[in-house]
């Protein structure tokens, strides 16, 4: 049977206001569902769910959030739940026993966003004074109870410059948490209002081979990087076919970023519908470029990232925009080593996203 990880935004509600903001627009201009209709779907289509990881908004400023994770763990528990937090679920938790009970129970692992190791630096970049400490405390909150845990962190050019990625790395060696990456996706069709956060190839690829020299790198779960970057063998772009996206306002979208309603306007969950029924077909069968005809990696990476492609392009029939050759470099003879031994988290091969460490350290 076919199974999805699923990205499940509960509530457009958020606490931040981040400049990056990839969901600001369509979550200010739509409503949430509400905990009958989660509950419904999920009992319709749990067989077909592998995890879910809830993303989006803030999830934990809904307290309905806390009565549906222990409810889908309580009667499926075989579906891993993760969650990815601003921190303010630590805030939301500690005073509240039975969100706090509800949370252990049934959240088995953690992304806290934490893009600068300069408390001001992420304070401003989250447009909440509170962030920086939310952050940590979380961090410390999920050591203390041994749950698996990652600090997440905007990919662009200020990002990931070297002070500031060994500031992250002290972090996740203190708190025993890994490192993942998210490249900045310029969901605005105008490219000159996003270009500050745009991640520059030559940023990328100076970044990537520092934290191969320096850090470990566990995986690299992107069409393009994994291919022809990596050792990692044949990684797929898995949106539309193995993901989803499950908006507040319970559209059904093929990826992450792609929430625009040529993408999120076919499928509901108040259709009840079920997840076997679901079909994006241009992933299902997507266009490999012209471009990448008789390149040796056709068959791997197959023209790179699909929401990459869209965002830059507004088709998957020109190649990715971090492929060597759209940037007046060579396909590198010489690779970066991964150290995967197995899946590290709901993230991989949920999305394309990018996976650190400190040497030494032990996987939970």
């Amino acid at each position: 049977m076919k199974k999805f990880n699923v990205g499940w935004g509960l509530t457009n509600v958020c606490n931040m206001n981040c400049r990056f903001c990839y969901s600001k627009g369509t979550r200010s201009s739509t409503k949430d569902k509400k905990l009958s209709d989660w509950i419904k779907f999920i009992d319709k289509n749990h067989e077909y769910i592998d995890s879910i990881n809830y993303g989006t908004g803030e999830n934990s400023t809904c307290d309905d959030f806390f009565t549906f994770i222990r409810y889908v763990r309580e009667n499926y528990p075989d579906i891993t739940q993760a969650l990815t937090t601003n921190g303010y679920t630590y805030q939301k938790i500690k005073d509240n026993q039975k969100f706090y009970d509800d949370f252990l129970k049934s959240i088995d692992e953690v992304d806290v966003s934490l893009d600068f190791k300069d408390k001001d630096k992420h304070n401003a970049f989250r447009g909440q004074k509170n962030a920086y400490d939310w952050a940590i405390n979380m961090l410390e909150f999920l050591q203390k109870h041994g749950k698996k845990s990652t600090i997440v962190f905007v990919g662009f050019n200020e990002t990931l410059q070297e002070d500031n990625i060994d500031g992250l790395f002290e972090i996740a060696k203190k708190y025993n948490a890994i490192l993942r990456m998210n490249i900045y996706r310029p969901v605005s069709k105008d490219f000159e209002t996003n270009s500050e956060f745009i991640l520059s190839y030559d940023v990328l690829v100076k970044a990537l081979k520092y934290i191969n020299e320096k850090y470990e790198i566990i995986n690299l779960s992107d069409a393009l990087l994994g291919n022809v970057f990596s050792f990692a063998g044949k990684v797929k772009d898995f949106s539309g076919t193995k993901s989803i996206r499950i908006l507040p306002n319970g559209d059904i979208s093929p990826s992450t970023y792609l929430i625009d309603e040529k993408y999120r306007g076919r499928y509901n969950i108040s259709q009840d519908i079920s997840l076997e029924d679901i079909k994006f077909e241009e992933f299902s069968n997507p266009i490999v470029p012209e471009e990448c005809k008789n390149c040796r990696y056709e068959e791997t990476c197959a023209g790179g990232v699909f929401d990459r492609r869209i965002l830059w392009y507004g088709t998957l029939e020109k190649r990715d925009p971090y492929c060597p050759l759209n940037n007046g470099e060579k396909l590198p003879e010489e690779k970066f080593k991964i150290s995967k031994t197995a899946r590290i988290s709901v993230h991989d091969d949920y999305l394309p996203t990018l996976f650190f460490k400190n040497k030494d350290q032990t996987l939970k």
